[in-house]
């Protein structure tokens, strides 16, 4: 018999090793861990897996999980090609409005088209062992920049709906935000996942002003910040002032794409705005919205969050957004393709673990220590 060369003896028992450690000691892990809440922080992993491992650590405990055990994840962690493998599964109502609250084929073209042409600058020679992603945004903690945006009529993707979607936030610490016009009440959702940093997000009201009976149904149901919908073309800002009478707490306004728009929502108070083209209301041919993103930033000067959403489908497409200059993301059909492909919440914790795991992947070859360190620097525009 013809022995193997000493390097692959070696590596093979290393990963044996790592396999036998991991059913040993991964789930020890999992068992001290907290449940996640916007306070909890994770107990260290002895290993690149489980609570507390870096996120980059989700691809070693795939691998481990498939080598020791036979395991695979739900569906490909290919996050670019989810759109395509959740269409086989997906009934065509729900693709349909899927594509509908993202604005349309050619805002969704638009936006991908845009965010590809911004290419990261990786560097070397800069120690990045260690890539907190931590943030502070409203007054609550998060362990990374992203949110779970408002996708109404999850149910059409999946039974369990946005109460599956939420837990699933809850396992990642990030914050779900619960759209109006959600298949599930905003009170299921706070009993479906308890722990979790709750968003609510409305349209703009018309000449009625808002439903201030389903805000305070919001609030009660632990429900902090309020994400306010775009008003169509040529509407008056009169009916900001009866949200903001309906809502106290902060309000974060959507739809903005110039940077008068920006110096407006600042001139009437909003306590931060979402740079986004949702639900295609910037007309029929409209731009890719992360290249209106840096005007933005810089009319807000820092005096309130941006926030970016639309197109958003990997880790890197946040990195270029957070490079930009948003402080944080907001991710959309992704989750809602991840809960119809995976059936249920593990679906959705596995996109949302494998988006982390890539934004800090695209950290470590761009040599980003820390969030602060992005600039628009670490991009360029092709």
């Amino acid at each position: 018999m013809t022995l193997l060369p000493r390097s692959t003896r070696r590596s093979f028992l290393g990963a044996a090793g790592a396999v036998a450690l991991a059913a040993v000691l991964a789930p020890r892990a999992s068992a001290q861990a907290p449940l996640v809440g916007p306070s909890a922080t994770p107990v260290p992993s002895p290993l690149p897996v489980g609570p507390g491992a870096p996120y980059s650590g989700y691809q070693s405990e795939i691998y481990i999980a498939g080598m020791g055990f036979g395991n695979r994840p739900p569906f490909t962690t290919n996050l670019a090609g989810l759109e395509a493998a959740a269409a086989r599964v997906l009934p065509d109502a729900a693709e349909r409005h899927l594509l509908q609250w993202a604005g349309g084929a050619a805002a969704v073209r638009a936006n991908a088209e845009a965010l590809e042409r911004w290419r990261i600058v990786p560097r070397m020679f800069v120690d990045r062992e260690k890539r907190p992603t931590t943030t502070t945004l409203f007054g609550t903690r998060m362990p990374a920049p992203i949110l779970l945006g408002p996708v109404g009529r999850q149910d059409l993707a999946h039974r369990e709906a946005e109460g599956a979607s939420a837990r699933a936030a809850a396992v990642t610490g990030l914050t779900y935000v619960h759209a109006s016009s959600g298949s599930a009440p905003i009170e299921g959702v706070a009993l479906a996942a308890p722990l979790v940093p709750r968003w609510f997000a409305v349209d703009w009201p018309g000449r009625g002003g808002p439903d201030a009976a389903l805000l305070r149904r919001a609030r009660l149901s632990g429900c902090t910040v309020l994400l306010l919908g775009a008003p169509q073309p040529g509407a008056d800002w009169a009916p900001l002032n009866a949200v903001r009478a309906a809502w106290d707490g902060p309000v974060v306004l959507g739809g903005i794409q110039t940077a008068e728009d920006a110096r407006a929502a600042l001139r009437r108070g909003v306590d931060g705005v979402l740079v986004s083209n949702e639900r295609g209301r910037r007309g029929a041919e409209p731009i890719g919205t992360i290249d209106a993103l840096p005007a933005v930033v810089d009319a807000v000067a820092g005096t309130v969050p941006v926030l970016f959403g639309s197109g958003v489908r990997t880790g890197t497409d946040v990195y270029r957004a957070l490079a930009l200059g948003a402080d944080a993301v907001v991710l959309g059909r992704p989750y809602v393709h991840g809960l119809a492909l995976g059936n249920g919440a593990a679906g959705v914790e596995h996109v949302l673990r494998t988006l982390l795991a890539e934004l800090d992947i695209t950290l470590a070859v761009a040599g980003a220590r820390n969030l602060a360190e992005l600039g628009r620097d670490a991009l360029v525009r092709t």
